[in-house]
């Protein structure tokens, strides 16, 4: 199976970046996804609060989305969530897609922009399970940790492992309320507090 990802102008994003995953697999049985990454929404800051300082979110978490292109160009919305059967993909073939497509236009945008975090939603509980063994197969293996505190709300999290200071200034610790891989995001100033007063 032949897996190309480029940039795209057909996102529907006012703000982020779409990408143009396209797969051929043998007797030239073809199909093309569109992957949007644009800013978390507002609405969903108050479920990651407790780990990052809202300005943080603010700057540096965004969400990632995919859909079959023709989709995008339906006149329905829900038919950029109903389940695509088309390729009748083997297991070995959707995990392949996943990586070589979804998660290569990831890495693409996380290494370009100054993002630090990034959410996917899984509508179906199969794409769940199927976020949480990639996920776990190969986030820290590309230099990023996988929170999964979230993961029993349908929300898979993945963020950067940072080797210089980010543009925030944001330190990472351990919480102590997470067996995990779980990371509360301080300011550097707020860390000094804390760490001053024993929180």
């Amino acid at each position: 199976m032949d897996i190309k990802v480029n940039s795209s102008t057909l996102s529907l994003l006012r703000e982020g970046k779409g990408y143009l995953v396209s797969v051929r697999k043998k007797r030239y049985a073809t199909r093309e996804y569109i992957v949007e990454i644009g800013p978390l929404h507002l609405a969903m800051y108050s479920l990651f609060t407790y780990h990052w300082p809202k300005k943080y979110l603010e700057y540096s978490a965004w969400m990632v989305s995919f859909y079959p292109l023709d989709a995008v160009f339906s006149a329905s919305r829900t038919d950029l969530f109903r389940a695509d059967s088309s390729m009748m993909y083997t297991r070995k073939e959707l995990e392949q897609l996943m990586v070589e497509g979804i998660g290569a236009a990831m890495q693409d945008f996380m290494a370009k922009q100054s993002s630090g975090i990034l959410v996917a939603v899984a509508v179906r509980e199969n794409l769940g399970k199927l976020y949480h063994r990639l996920l776990l197969r190969h986030a820290e293996d590309v230099g990023y940790y996988y929170h999964q505190t979230y993961r029993q709300e349908a929300l898979y999290v993945i963020e950067k492992k940072w080797t210089h200071p980010n543009p925030l200034s944001v330190t990472f610790k351990r919480s102590p309320r997470q067996s995990h891989r779980a990371c509360v995001g301080l300011h550097a100033g707020e860390r000094r507090s804390a760490l001053a007063t024993g929180a």
